[in-house]
Formats: C-alpha cells, sequence, structure tokens
C-alpha cells in the first residue's frame, strides 16, 4: 500500500472523530432545547404516574456520537501505525 492510502485513513478517521464530536454537541443542544421548551413547563400526568423523566429517543444523537468516535479514534490509530511501519 502506497502512503496515500494510509492518508486516506488517517483523514476517514479524522473525519468520524469530527463526526463524532458534533453528534454528541448537537445531542447537548437538542436535549436542552427540548426540556426547556414552553410545552414542558408543566408536569405531565405520565410523567408523574409513570416517572419517565428521561426522552430516550435524545439518545440517539450521543449513541451514534460515541460510535463515530470510537470508530475515528480505531481509524486514527490504525492509520498512524501503518504510516509509521511503512515510512
Amino acid at each position: 500500500m502506497s502512503l496515500a492510502n494510509y492518508q486516506a485513513i488517517l483523514a476517514m478517521g479524522g473525519f468520524f472523530v469530527l463526526l463524532g464530536i458534533i453528534s454528541m454537541l448537537w445531542n447537548k443542544r437538542e436535549k436542552r432545547r427540548y426540556y426547556n421548551s414552553i410545552l414542558l413547563t408543566q408536569r405531565d400526568i405520565k410523567e408523574t404516574i409513570t416517572h419517565e423523566h428521561e426522552r430516550f429517543w435524545l439518545h440517539a444523537w450521543q449513541i451514534g456520537g460515541r460510535i463515530s468516535l470510537i470508530i475515528g479514534i480505531m481509524l486514527l490509530i490504525a492509520g498512524g501505525v501503518l504510516w509509521f511501519v511503512a515510512s
């Protein structure tokens, strides 16, 4: 493999790390926006009865961000090791 291939692996790793960070920041923004909305200032009867205070669908950005961050870090490590060994 040429050095261009290793650079491509490093670029993909950097892209996934950046995507993971953006997704996690977007998750914080969406949670803050959802929980501070006007509609949720009054307690819901269902929330009171079932004690469901968490909105699990809001965690999707966080989970996706973590997965993307892990993949990106693994690609960065693999690309760095391969580049170091090849040069």
